[in-house]
């Protein structure tokens, strides 16, 4: 992850980003069935600015409202632990729909 911080036209870090640890035993499998459903509406795996919780790393996705981990944010939707498909998919959509969306 670059160490520039760079902001969505809303002014988020990310449209779509990943909360995780190392030590997170739902991280990986969360974050295939989020990597599933971008790929069902054409966005690519890039698009996710994974967080380490438990790094230094200032990538300006601030961790404060982070209470459970995984945490996946998908512009104005936050899904705590193993995600429903349909879920995910939901939130997708409603973001791709937007106006200020960015899968960069």
């Amino acid at each position: 992850m670059s160490d520039v911080q760079t902001t969505t036209p809303c002014g988020k870090c990310s449209c779509i980003i990943m909360y995780k640890a190392e030590q997170c035993l739902f991280c990986d499998p969360a974050a295939e069935i989020l990597e599933d459903a971008l790929s069902n509406f054409g966005v690519p795996a890039s698009a996710i600015v994974e967080v380490d919780v438990e790094s230094d790393d200032d990538c300006g996705c601030g961790t404060e409202d982070v209470s459970m981990l995984p945490t996946i944010k998908i512009c104005d939707a936050k899904i705590t632990g193993l995600p429903d498909e349909q879920m995910l998919n939901d939130a997708v959509i409603r973001a791709v729909m937007k106006d200020c969306f960015c899968d960069q």
